[in-house]
């Protein structure tokens, strides 16, 4: 063992890790002193949106542009973690050790899959904690520090995703077809809300839209719309916007309440006692929103009286070096300079 460590020592010894989602991917290449060598920005990598070979060709291209950026030809990994969405069965794990195996070997000498959770919690935490997911999709996964994972969410569309961008924005289309229907009438005015929608698809009648619902439907082109409406929602205060976003952050006090319940079910003890904080890293573009979120977030918790404290954080490095610990445990990171501080809940009676 020593010997190992003594020969992950030298400089030239690089593992790579990659964060990758619906909405897309991002490849780091680290140093065995836990700088960062190179990085690059890809496509999709969820083997279930489009296919596992897809994703894997994907994987490889953003390794020699990684490369390609520092002017170098690329060379073999000592080791790859695929922190990837779509990726928990572990049938689909096997399948892509066995695919490095047989037809990537030029890219790495071990690979180590997991889901898109692990990637975030490693980046942010020594110890495991709590990652809410609020892209495209949703997701709320609680990681302990052997990586076992308890978690809550994160079916897709449509079985879940609920506060992703994509329920966000067909909250606002489903109102906005109930109310023309007469079969829910919305408590808000829908004047702004229907016009973000019309100009956003570029159309001017429910029967234009069913086409990017069925025929040509693309979750993230859909999930694009919450942008706009985010946009709108700060300009105007409109509050069928706001309504929808504090809605979102329901969603996310749901899931991390549900992910500590289901903890206590399963593990027959408690995730934390008294007050002592709950750690959450908040991963994706829709915590942009949080000053429109907190609201709802705040209240679902409020009702629930299951948390005493929770320390939400964001971010600040990519979740792609987190994702290099799946494949190298040992690699210095320093996670104060990982993420900042964004929000802290007390139960109301301590606030």
């Amino acid at each position: 063992y020593n010997e190992y460590k003594s020969y992950l020592s030298r400089m030239d010894v690089l593992f790579g890790g990659i964060d990758g989602g619906g909405s897309g991917s991002r490849f780091a290449i680290i140093k065995s002193d836990g700088t960062v060598f190179a990085e690059s920005d890809g496509p999709c990598t969820n083997q279930w949106l489009i296919g596992l070979d897809q994703c894997l060709k994907n994987i490889e291209e953003m390794w020699r542009k990684a490369f390609k950026s520092k002017g170098m030809e690329p060379r073999q990994l000592e080791g790859l973690g695929l922190s990837l969405s779509g990726v928990e069965a572990q049938h689909v794990k096997d399948a892509i050790v066995e695919r490095f195996k047989d037809e990537y070997r030029h890219v790495t000498k071990h690979v180590a899959p997991y889901n898109d959770t692990c990637g975030a919690v490693l980046t942010a935490f020594k110890n495991g904690g709590i990652v809410i997911i609020a892209g495209s999709g949703s997701n709320c996964q609680l990681v302990e520090k052997d990586l076992s994972r308890v978690g809550c969410g994160g079916w897709g569309h449509l079985l879940g995703d609920e506060g992703g961008a994509y329920s966000i924005a067909h909250r606002l289309v489903k109102t906005v077809f109930d109310d023309m229907d007469c079969m829910e009438r919305c408590n808000y005015d829908l004047k702004l809300g229907r016009s973000l929608v019309w100009d956003y698809f570029g159309v001017t009648s429910q029967m234009e839209m069913l086409k990017f619902y069925y025929t040509n439907f693309e979750k993230s082109h859909i999930a694009g719309l919450t942008r706009v409406m985010y946009k709108k929602a700060v300009e105007t205060r409109d509050p069928l916007l706001v309504s929808c976003f504090e809605w979102a952050g329901r969603q996310y006090g749901r899931h991390l309440i549900g992910v500590v319940r289901r903890y206590r079910r399963e593990r027959e003890r408690d995730y934390v006692t008294g007050d002592e904080p709950v750690n959450v890293v908040c991963m994706g573009k829709v915590f942009d929103a949080w000053d429109l979120l907190k609201k709802g977030f705040e209240e679902q918790l409020d009702e629930s009286g299951d948390l005493c404290r929770v320390e939400l954080y964001q971010l600040v490095a990519s979740g792609a070096i987190g994702a290099v610990r799946l494949a190298c445990p040992d690699m210095p990171v320093d996670f104060d300079k990982n993420t900042r501080h964004m929000h802290t809940y007390h139960t109301s009676a301590t606030k």
